[in-house]
């Protein structure tokens, strides 16, 4: 059973199926859902870092927002954070200690043409959780058709 769950997103319509995922798995286990998205390391000053921190919490409530209230599901937080994203995503699960970590594939299109399921990469980030995660890694496999990911 699940208590605290972390879902990694970002931000593409290619994360819509496996939030979708994450949700149910949450509202399933009666769990706590954060919301991670990381802006990769800035070089910026601190008050630009903190309205890019900021925007990202915008970003992530307007996509994600409206579902949760139309399910009902409260127990949310939203982390943003500037530095590397898996480091980052590690280092929260870490120290919220979360039970599992929510990620997708890649980020970029699921299947380019001609390429099949089976020979697909899971790329650098996914791989790199994979090594480096304090916890299980649940890895939501493509949505073949980004239409069909419907929650």
């Amino acid at each position: 059973m699940y208590k605290k769950l972390l879902f990694g997103t970002c931000l593409t319509e290619y994360c819509e199926h496996i939030f979708n995922f994450a949700l149910n798995l949450a509202t399933e286990n009666k769990a706590k859902l954060w919301i991670y998205h990381g802006l990769g390391r800035l070089n910026a000053s601190e008050d630009e870092i903190i309205e890019k921190i900021k925007e990202g919490e915008r970003r992530v409530a307007e996509a994600y927002k409206n579902k949760l209230r139309s399910r009902g599901f409260t127990d949310y937080m939203i982390n943003i954070s500037n530095g590397d994203e898996v480091s980052e995503m590690c280092k929260l699960a870490k120290n919220a200690g979360m039970d599992a970590i929510i990620i997708g594939t890649s980020t970029s299109t699921p299947l380019e043409a001609g390429e099949g399921s089976t020979n697909a990469s899971l790329g650098d980030k996914v791989s790199e959780i994979l090594l480096k995660a304090p916890c299980s890694v649940i890895v939501v496999p493509p949505s073949l058709l980004p239409g069909l990911a419907q929650g």
